[in-house]
């Protein structure tokens, strides 16, 4: 996801890729259902069956592709509601759901042909997304060290930034994680940069929260948010080594959700050296 790609409704900001994945599923079941109601089919509800079936499947498709970054954390493949799917093994689940409950011939055809349109739209809105020019990470942010100091962002490498404030709520929850990461992180540097604050009392923060201050930046005017933008905090980029950013994942991350980022721009930067 792009910054870009992030609709802002008052206080939420809402990807757009969620978006058109929620419309597309809205029209699957009304399309399903009228299927239903024009050959009788006396099935319980295979509109929803289906993309419960599509979900289950998307998430197990997901987990089986990252599953050295799920063996980080077990738990998390349980915590779906933080993302993780795999749109190829949730069609293919949901048409199998599809063929078992509605059986008669004609119904299934029919069914398979709009899941089979809508899974094309996906598809297209997904390539035109890959399509278009990538950012790329400005030259000479002017950033600050913890509490006082210039600073730069590390360049000729993968690089994760990752966007926060003392005041965020996510951001406090995830810090502590970031930060052990940031001390251990071989493939990619990892800087935590705070946003519009200033140093002494981000200092003092990392203090009372026992975080070491060596991998924390400070952008007192928000700037590097601003390009970004970061409609949201905590918003993390993935730059490959290259300086184009590959992936942004708004909210709160979880240690498996940034391993998957880190393999995603380290192995960019091995096929693409």
């Amino acid at each position: 996801m792009n910054p870009q790609d992030v609709i802002q409704i008052g206080p939420v900001a809402l990807a757009l890729d969620r978006l058109v994945a929620l419309v597309l599923i809205a029209g699957f079941i009304a399309a399903i259902d009228r299927i239903v109601q024009h050959w009788r089919i006396r099935a319980w509800h295979p509109a929803v069956l289906a993309v419960i079936g599509g979900l289950v499947s998307a998430r197990i498709g997901h987990v089986w592709q990252y599953r050295e970054s799920y063996a980080l954390d077990p738990a998390a493949v349980l915590q779906a509601w933080l993302g993780g799917w795999h749109w190829v093994a949730g069609v293919a689940g949901a048409a199998l759901v599809l063929v078992a409950s509605l059986r008669r011939q004609r119904a299934v055809m029919a069914a398979l042909l709009v899941l089979g349109l809508l899974s094309g739209l996906w598809a297209i809105f997904l390539a035109i997304g890959q399509d278009r020019p990538m950012i790329r990470l400005p030259q000479g942010v002017a950033l600050e060290q913890v509490p006082a100091g210039v600073a730069t962002l590390p360049a000729g490498q993968p690089l994760v930034i990752n966007l926060w404030a003392t005041w965020c709520p996510p951001c406090r929850r995830e810090l502590p994680m970031l930060a052990s990461a940031a001390a251990s992180e071989r493939r990619a540097a990892i800087v935590l940069v705070d946003q519009g604050e200033d140093g002494a009392a981000v200092a003092a923060f990392l203090r009372r929260q026992q975080l070491d201050p060596r991998h924390v930046m400070l952008d007192p005017s928000g700037q590097l948010g601003a390009w970004a933008g970061a409609k949201a905090l905590p918003t993390t980029l993935f730059v490959d080594a290259g300086g184009n950013v590959r992936q942004v994942h708004m909210g709160e991350i979880t240690r498996v959700q940034l391993d998957i980022g880190i393999r995603t721009i380290s192995d960019t930067d091995r096929h693409h050296p």
